[in-house]
């Protein structure tokens, strides 16, 4: 939404099946240019090819991908729908740059270049990069590879992606001509291709404001004299295998086994938004989540005593969800594997605006962990050790806990979302321009 509210042009995208897409979104100079998929193409596209093949494997294979070639047919039928709808709206913007996001659409900036070779391309991915051993395993490897060298800039989250995604060019694409010069790629037909690591963010401001706005403190005040009496962890997640919801469970499990003080003192609160329902391993998650939290509950309910742990399976407004961040005294963000994470970044802005020194557990497999190291840095897959940093948390004194939120906080105001944007957009036009002059510059005759 920032974005699309600061700059005017044209957004393609699917439109999840609704009827009667607005043309526009109020308040905002931007054309809606939706685009219909069959049941068919939802089914082998977006559940099959995208989210059961690409997304397992640039989360480090955690879930077993699948290849199914009936799915890769699809993803490339789809994609070019995308392009094709992109072309069309470039008729319209003249001087426009294309700015094409995420694992659904990584063969669209090629599509696009072979049809309009000045164009200005950007591509973003919004999740990890593995290491060339992992994305070896995908047997489309060199037409993703390709799909994605159309653009003039290719952006990741952290430096890794980034190494990851040049070191996968240089070993699958070796022979084809390409040669890397530090963080660029230079083409056969010598065009050059940028790659970035640039970390998203969130609207800092709009947050700051849901955590003053009118009406929070009667849902803080609902909140906490829910919660009255209790020291209360937070998680907030949508509902993926990737999350560590899991292994966060059997930590807060392993903190009530070894201290019985905190079953009457102690609550988790998970909340997690539906992902996902129609693939099987996200069913299979959800059961396993609540088969998890219906044992904690009926391990250390003490009588007379709420729950332990609260679960909500549901999303939340925002300013509902700027209430829980800010009653929680410590957020819990332990995936196994995460792209960036915004919800920490969320936590820490909510938590200072309200002048609070909540404690954030974050994992070192996040891309916030180069951002934020301030927080308590944990390893999920050992959860034990879990356990522990969330206690160690807990016990710092109130002075600490708050002057690591005003650091992290200050951090998230500075690189915010709309400076982001602003950096991805100028180097995306610059790269842009630069690959239109070389490429209609006369050859050297010296």
């Amino acid at each position: 939404r920032p974005v699309m509210a600061t700059h005017s042009g044209a957004w393609v995208g699917w439109d999840g099946g609704a009827k009667g897409m607005p043309p526009t979104l109020p308040d905002m100079d931007v054309r809606l240019l939706p685009i219909s998929l069959s049941a068919a193409q939802i089914r082998n596209y977006y559940h099959g090819f995208a989210n059961a093949t690409l997304w397992p494997l640039l989360h480090d294979a955690i879930e077993k991908p699948r290849f199914e070639r009936d799915w890769w047919y699809s993803y490339r039928d789809v994609n070019a729908i995308f392009a094709d709808r992109a072309l069309a709206a470039l008729e319209e913007e003249p001087g426009a740059i294309t700015w094409v996001h995420d694992y659904h659409l990584m063969l669209v900036p090629q599509l696009i270049r072979g049809r309009r070779p000045d164009q200005p391309i950007g591509f973003f991915l919004h999740v990890p990069w593995p290491s060339p051993d992992l994305f070896a395993r995908l047997p489309w490897r060199e037409q993703i590879l390709v799909g994605l060298l159309g653009a003039d800039v290719v952006s990741f989250h952290t430096e890794r992606y980034r190494s990851n995604f040049v070191r996968a060019c240089t070993r699958l694409l070796a022979g084809s001509g390409i040669e890397v010069r530090g963080t660029e790629i230079v083409l056969p037909d010598g065009r050059v291709v940028a790659t970035t690591a640039s970390p998203i963010s969130i609207d800092a401001a709009e947050f700051t404001q849901n955590a003053t706005a009118p009406g929070i403190d009667a849902d803080i005040q609902a909140l906490s004299e829910q919660f009255a009496g209790r020291t209360l962890l937070l998680g907030v997640d949508r509902l993926d295998y990737t999350k560590g919801i899991v292994e966060r469970l059997l930590a807060f499990e392993m903190l009530l086994e070894r201290n019985p003080g905190y079953r009457t003192s102690l609550a988790f609160l998970q909340v997690a938004m539906p992902s996902r329902d129609n693939v099987r391993e996200y069913r299979h998650l959800r059961a396993t989540v609540e088969q998890h939290i219906g044992r904690i509950n009926g391990r250390f309910t003490e009588p007379g005593n709420d729950v332990p742990v609260h679960y909500l399976y549901r999303g939340l407004s925002q300013q509902h969800l700027a209430a829980y961040y800010a009653v929680a005294d410590a957020l819990l963000v332990t995936p196994l594997i995460d792209g960036m994470n915004l919800v920490c970044k969320e936590y820490v802005i909510v938590q200072d605006a309200r002048g609070e020194n909540g404690i954030l557990v974050l994992s070192e497999f996040t891309g916030a962990t180069g951002e934020l190291p301030q927080a308590i840095l944990c390893n999920p897959f050992d959860v034990e050790g879990l356990s522990y940093r969330i206690e160690n948390g807990l016990g710092l004194p109130a002075e600490i806990r708050r002057a690591a939120i005003s650091e992290m906080a200050a951090y998230v105001r500075k690189h915010d979302v709309h400076r982001w944007v602003a950096e991805q957009l100028a180097e995306i036009a610059s790269r842009g321009a630069k690959a239109a002059t070389a490429a209609t510059a006369e050859p050297d005759r010296g």
